[in-house]
Parts: structure tokens; sequence; C-alpha cells
């Protein structure tokens, strides 16, 4: 009976030991926000009882030492329950996504040929950076301001919560904590990503850098458990192996592990490299080093040190850094909210049927915490950018002498023995284009050479070599008749001329071609560094990048329209239809949009136009946007025409002949010009026997020639083709052969800056019918013969004493064709009239617009002034030297 009872005794014992143990799993599975797989207390009445009562475990035991075999099976089920928890998943696979980001980029950085050790390393600290960046950067956002981890309900605050499990600290904002994460997350973090960089492009600072990165991670290691150890580890569980050796252990001897071994592999090649190095120690100095020192090399001074683009960077992160410390401070009244150690805090997320959080508090509570490491990565990158540009930009100046010497010599020109040169380069990477544009080009190439028998033109060209020097200046002198010495004339290639391409950029057309010309300066400029630079097409965005390479280099400009004006600024936002505003015509979102964009773009448009010494504007419509974008005076210089040939063209016995000059781009408005032919023969049938249309004009590339394609469809459709004649990049003489004969010359661009193809026509007696606007209508053919000049204009007309009109000008279809039956008829009925205002016309051409007029203006107005400043700067250097 003794037995029995003892037995009974026994077992009664190993009952209540066994539902303590599932009270306190359940009770800890409610504290943690976890399932226990089966329900302990049900278990124990159910299957598990046979085993409660098996002899073996028949056992005595107390609850509080928990030695028994079955508390120790019912352990292991609690630890089964921990690994498939869904928190748990979750943090452990952020981890191990952590570590496959890193591989990932070591796998695409590092070269084929590196080392394991090179990659382990790699790999380590991007994996370090990540974790500093995110993980970690969400705990400190988590830990200010008055929020707390135990609060949060975001994904990162969940993965901060397992961790709290197993050192309860990080569930508050532990001062201690916040304080070591601080420094860990914004200099640490940017730290080993810095680190990994210098570790991939090969730059020995890497083992400096290091060991500072790694002394940092050690001491912050020993300040996070140093504190708690010594105050008896109040916060840490050791009871559960997953807590303990998973997350305590494992997850922070790492850190302490893999910084000590790094710090010795660095030491010893610090060690042994200064050793034998030959830069002069002004620090440390050896009893026998006295005759070596002559031979070695200075290190560079502190203050030389601070002054360069990276200590600059720093100085500017640390100022930030500190910034940004006092601001999250918590004030005295809220330092009681924010600091919480005894975990008062709610543990668990509200329940959703409780909640009344708003989704966009939730988004933004998962967001911001991300955002944090982001903005901070965006500027490590930035600085590092920057600090690569920089010397990338001074071994580029460094070299330049060299790149110069060979440029030269390609003209059998030695500077040492035949003199020094000026090199003035001339940015225009369609320089074979054949237009309006590149007539300016050659007209100043051909003045420079003639003014300097010492000065050498380059030409930053994208057609090059695709065409040779001689092709470009031969069509030059077959399109323009300009005749230049090539033994002077350098074409520097622009591979990434693409990049500047409207194909190239099909959404943020100013946006993309802008920066790709950025691009296409610091391929020009990397070749050759010249001793004045002009941008002769209109790529302003190329200044600022001028004068990186050159701080003092004259930077001049000759706009013939601007990117971005105040016109296309007032379209967009009355929703006006165009070729660059079709899509965000119809919709009041999109045309908030990119009126915004448009007035940002402007704003940058106008502060890199800034950066040249001298910006001048072909025409009075882009001067005074010019004026409106800089805040600043803006010159004229009209682009010149070769008017004396075509001022010996007979005047009278003209034909009904319509001619168009102009590329065969899209604002040029060529199926306008068909529409217009169209409705003239509908209105105007006796006509149709003698009008005819001659479109002439150049085509650039696989875009141009589809556009004529389906010009030539739509003459086809409208039953033109007995009418028009299209006359695609013909030489000079030819384009002078139907300007001698024809009647009138059309131009039916809107907004059209210059108009150099209406000078043209005015020279060569044609009556001119053009859009009433910009160019032809501000500069060109004025007077009007049907439209009333602006006041201004109007005055300065009548102060030159030239009141006798020279041309007409139209905006719709209707309004053309009108015109142009009203002329043909006065030159029927009244021939005297139409010479007259043929005659009125060649001569503004000639006085206005000739090429004296265009190398008087040039050296005037822009020309000086840049080259005043060559002068200085030559005095400067004598002076120096």
């Amino acid at each position: 009976m003794q037995v029995d009872r003892n037995k009974d005794d026994d077992q009664e014992t190993i009952a209540k030991d066994l539902r303590w143990a599932a009270l306190q799993r359940v009770r800890w599975s409610r504290l943690s926000g976890r399932r226990v797989l089966p329900d302990l207390a049900i278990f124990l009445h159910g299957p598990l009882q046979e085993l409660v009562l098996h002899p073996t475990l028949l056992l005595p035991v107390h609850h509080k030492s928990i030695p028994h075999p079955v508390i120790g099976i019912l352990q292991g089920v609690g630890t089964m329950d921990r690994l498939l928890n869904l928190q748990t998943a979750l943090s452990l696979g952020y981890v191990g996504s952590m570590v496959l980001a890193a591989h990932l980029l070591s796998v695409s950085v590092l070269p084929r040929t590196a080392s394991r050790k090179t990659r382990g390393i790699f790999l380590w600290l991007v994996f370090d950076a990540i974790c500093h960046l995110t993980l970690e950067a969400s705990f400190l956002y988590l830990s200010t301001q008055n929020r707390t981890v135990n609060a949060s309900s975001s994904f990162f605050g969940q993965l901060w919560k397992e961790y709290a499990l197993a050192d309860a600290r990080w569930g508050t904002a532990d001062a201690t904590l916040v304080a070591m994460e601080w420094v860990t997350v914004l200099l640490a973090g940017p730290l080993a990503g810095y680190c990994a960089w210098l570790l991939a492009k090969g730059d020995v600072g890497y083992h400096y850098w290091v060991v500072v990165l790694c002394t940092g991670e050690i001491y912050g290691g020993w300040m996070t458990f140093a504190p708690e150890w010594l105050t008896g580890s109040a916060g840490l569980k050791t009871d559960d192996w997953l807590l303990l050796w998973g997350y305590l252990v494992v997850m922070n001897l790492v850190w302490v592990v893999v910084p000590i071994w790094l710090m010795v592999d660095s030491y010893g090649f610090v060690v042994e490299s200064l050793r034998t190095s030959r830069v002069e120690d002004t620090t440390v100095v050896g009893r026998n080093d006295k005759e070596r020192r002559v031979e070695k090399v200075k290190a560079p001074t502190m203050a030389r040190s601070l002054t360069s683009t990276r200590g600059l960077s720093g100085s500017a992160y640390l100022l930030a850094l500190a910034a940004l410390f006092i601001y999250v401070m918590p004030t005295a009244a809220a330092a009681q909210q924010t600091y919480d150690p005894l975990a008062t805090t709610t543990l668990l997320p509200i329940p959703p049927s409780d909640r009344s959080e708003p989704f966009t508090t939730t988004l933004r509570n998962f967001l911001v915490p991300l955002l944090l490491p982001l903005g901070l990565l965006t500027f490590s990158f930035s600085v590092g950018a920057v600090q690569v540009a920089d010397k990338a930009l001074r071994k580029t100046r460094k070299s330049n002498r060299i790149r110069r010497r060979k440029f030269l010599s390609t003209l059998d020109i030695d500077e040492k023995t035949q003199g020094a040169r000026n090199i003035v380069g001339f940015f225009h990477p369609y320089c074979n284009a054949g237009g309006g544009g590149e007539r300016v080009l050659y007209e100043a190439v051909q003045l420079h050479l003639a003014l300097d028998p010492k000065c050498i033109i380059a030409v930053y060209t994208g057609d090059f070599p695709g065409a040779s020097k001689e092709e470009i200046l031969g069509k030059a002198s077959s399109r323009f008749g300009i005749e230049l010495d090539s033994s002077r004339i350098l074409m520097i290639p622009l591979g990434r001329r693409w990049m500047v391409e409207d194909t190239t950029w099909k959404r943020f057309t100013l946006l993309g071609q802008s920066y790709g010309s950025i691009w296409l300066a610091f391929e020009a400029l990397s070749s050759l560094i010249p001793d004045v630079y002009i941008d002769t097409m209109g790529y302003a965005f190329t200044f600022p990048v001028a004068r990186l390479f050159k701080r003092d280099l004259p930077v001049g400009g000759y706009v013939h329209y601007p990117v971005i004006s105040t016109d296309m600024l007032e379209r967009v936002r009355s929703r006006v239809g165009g070729h660059t505003n079709a899509s965000s015509a119809n919709s009041s979102v999109k045309t908030f949009v990119k009126l915004a964009y448009y007035r940002l773009f402007a704003w940058v448009y106008g502060w890199v136009l800034r950066r040249a010494d001298v910006v001048v504007a072909n025409g009075s419509w882009t001067q005074a946007h010019l004026k409106q974008l800089t805040g600043k005076p803006v010159e004229k210089v009209y682009p010149p025409c070769d008017t004396d040939e075509m001022a010996g063209f007979a005047l009278e016995a003209r034909t009904h002949t319509i001619v168009s000059l102009a590329q065969f781009r899209p604002e040029k408005e060529h199926p306008q010009q068909l529409h217009i032919l169209r409705e003239l023969l509908s209105t105007h049938p006796h006509l149709a026997n003698t009008v005819k249309l001659v479109i002439m004009g150049s085509s650039r590339n696989v875009d141009d020639e589809h556009r004529i394609s389906l010009l030539r469809q739509l003459c086809t459709s409208l039953q033109l083709d007995d009418h028009v004649e299209f006359v695609v990049n013909a030489d000079f003489k030819e384009i002078l052969k139907r300007l001698q004969t024809a009647s009138v010359g059309v131009s039916t661009m809107k907004d059209e800056h210059f108009g150099i193809g209406v000078v043209e026509f005015m020279a060569s007696g044609l009556v001119t019918v053009s859009h009433r606007s910009a160019g032809p209508w501000l500069d060109i053919a004025v007077p009007s013969a049907n439209h009333p000049l602006p006041k201004e204009k109007a005055a300065a007309i009548q102060q030159e004493g030239k009141e006798v009109a020279v041309g007409y000008h139209a905006e719709t279809v209707e309004e053309f064709a009108s015109v142009l039956a009203e002329i043909f008829e006065l030159q029927d009925k009244n021939p005297d009239k139409v010479l007259q205002m043929r005659e009125a016309a060649r001569e503004r051409a000639r006085r206005v617009f000739g090429r004296k007029a265009f190398v008087e203006a040039w050296q005037e107005k822009l020309w000086s002034r840049l080259e005043g400043k060559t002068q200085k700067i030559n005095k400067q250097n004598k002076k120096d030297q």
C-alpha cells in the first residue's frame, strides 16, 4: 500500500509538472504573439496521459528546476513551434535575403579573377552595409521621436519584436542601444559600403578605412552587451537555444570575429607597406632615416587633406549627422515617453477588429523606416560619385597636354618648335547636317582662321569618323560656298551622340537630351580641353561641364532657340496640342504634372545658361526668352547668309513656282504646305496649270527619310503629284538654280527661332510668305505687307526709314492659300509693285543678314569678351611661370 501510495504521489507530481510547463508555454505564447501547435492543456488529458503514466517517467521532479525528460520534450515542442512561427520565418528570411543580395552584388561587381578571400570580404562588407542601413536603421527610426519597437505594427517592427524575445531592450527605446545604433547606422553603414567600393576598385585605401570600421564594430558590440552583463543580464533570455545561440551568440559574435580577422589582415599589409614606403613620414622619424628621406615624396598636409573633395564631403556629412541628431533628440517633457526601460508599452499589435488607424498611416509606418536608409545610401553614393568624378577630372587635366600634343601632331604641328597654338573648340554634334546652324558654325570657323594664323579649330562632332574630315568640309563648301583650310581643323569624334537624339528619349525628351548632352560634353572634353569653348548648337547643359574641366575656361554659346520657353509653358497651361504636347493636352492631371516639370526645367536651364561667359541669341524672339530665363542682358547676332551670289538673280520673269527650304524635321510643318497647296488649287482652280510647289531640304537620318516617305504618300492622297517636287540633299548650286526662277518662298514653321531660309528667299528676290511668329515676323520679313508690326518693332523700322513691305505673313492654311493667290494675282496685274517688294526684301537681306554683318556682330558681341578673358589667362600664366 505504501508503494502504491508513493507511486500515486509521483504520478501526481509529474502531472503537476506537466501542467505547469503547459501553463508557462501558453503564457509565453500569448506574450510573444505565437500560437502553440497543439493546445497543451487539452493535450495533457488526451494521448499524452499514457505517456505521463509510463513507468519510465515515474521520477520525482521539482517544477522550478525542470530537469525532467518530459519537460525536455515539451521544450523541444516549444522550439519547433518557434521555428515554424511566421514571425521567426520572416526574421530569418530577411537575414537570408541580405546575404543573397550581398552575394549577387559580389558576382556582378567583382571580376572573375577575384580570390575567394576577396569575395568573402566583399560579401561581408556589403551584408554589413545592408544590415546597418536597413534593419538597424529601422530600429533607430522606431526608437526616436516618441516611438518604440513594441508599439509598432510595421514590418520592421515585427522583425525587431522577434529579436526582442532574446533581448528585451530592443523592444524599447533603450538609451544605450539608440546611441550606439545612431553611430552604427549613420557612420558604420555608409563606411561599410565605401570599403566595399574601395575593395572592388582595388584601392589600397581600403585597408585604412576597414580598420576604422572594424574598430567601431567591435566597440559597438562591447557597449551593446557590457552594460547588460554588469547589471545581471535581466533583459536577456538564455533558456531557449534558438534565442540564446541563434540570436544572442551567433548573430552578435559574427560582428566580433569577422572584424578582428579583417583588422589583422589589413594590419599586416599596412605595416609592411609603410616600412617600404617612399612617402616621407613627418610624424615618426627613424634614427637612421636621414639619408633616405631626401628621396621620399612628402605626404599631404592635414590642411590639404581636409580641404580635398573627400575631406569636404566627409565634413559636410558629419555636420549633417550632428544636425540630425540634435533635431531628433526628445525634449525633457517627451523623454519619459521615449525611454521605456521596463517595456511597459503594449507588446502585441492592436487586433484588426479594434484598429482605428487609417491605411495611409499604416503605409507611412512601413515606408518611413525604409526611406531613411535609402536616403543615406543615396547620399553616400552621391558623395562617392563626386569623388570619382573629381579624381577623373584631375587626371584628365593632367594628361591634356599629352592629348593636345597628339592631336596637333596629326596636323604636323609641334608647339615646342613652331610656337604655341590657340585651340578654339566648337561643340556641334551635327556638323554635317547642312542646315542654317551649320552655316553659322562654318562662317565662324572661317572667321577665326582668318583672324589668327596661330588658331586651330577643334570641332566636336558625331559625324566623324563616319564621314571623313574632307567629306564634311567638302559638303560645307558645296552647300554654303565656304572654303576652309583642313590643315588647321581637328575633328574630335563623339561616339555617344545617340544620347542627344530625340528618338532615344520617348518620354521626358527635354530632360533626356539635356542629360545626354552632359555625357557628350564629358566625352568631348575628356578627349581635348580647348583654350576657348563655344557651343553653336544650343546645348547649354555643356557649360557647367566645361567649367568642371577648367574653371577659368572661356565659355561662349550661340543659341538658335531656347530649349524651353515661356511660349511652351503657356501652351501646356492652356492645354493646346502640338508636337510635344499632344498626349497631355486632353488630361488635366498630365497637364499639371507637365507644367510643374517644365517650370522646374526652365529654372535649371536658366542656371546653366548663366555658367557661360557670354551667350548670344540669333534673333529677337530667342533674345527675349533668354533674357527672361537668365535675368541678364543677352546680345543678338543674326546668323549669316551668303547673299552676294543671290543678289545677282534677275527679279523679273518669275514663274508661278513656290519653294520651301528646310530640314525635314517635324516642327517645319511640311504636311501643312501640301494642305495649303490643295486649298489654293481648290479655291483658285485657274492656277492649276501654272502653280508648282518645290520642297527642298536636307535629310539627316532614317527618321527624316521616313518623314519624306510619309509626305510623298500624303501628296498622292491629296492628288498633288503633278504639282509637287521633292528635292532632297541637293548641293548649293542646285538650290540656287531653283531659287533663281521661283516666285514665292514659303515657311510654315511656328515660332521659328530665326528662319535663315526666309533670308535666302529675300536675297534671291522671292516674295516671302512666312508664319506670323518669332524670327520671320519680328526680325526678317519686316515690315509685313498684310499685318501691322508690334509697336516697338514698327518704331525701329521707321527710324531706319525703311517702310516698304518686304513680305507676307499668315497663320492658318486658309490664310496662307489666300495670300498666295493674292501674290500671283498681283504679279500678273501689277508687276511693278511686286518688283518694288522684291527689291526691298533683297536690300534688307544684304544689309542686315549678310556675311559682313555677321562677322562684325560675332567679333563685337561674342568673340571680344572671350578673347579678352583668354588674354588675361595667358598673362597670368606667364606671371606664374
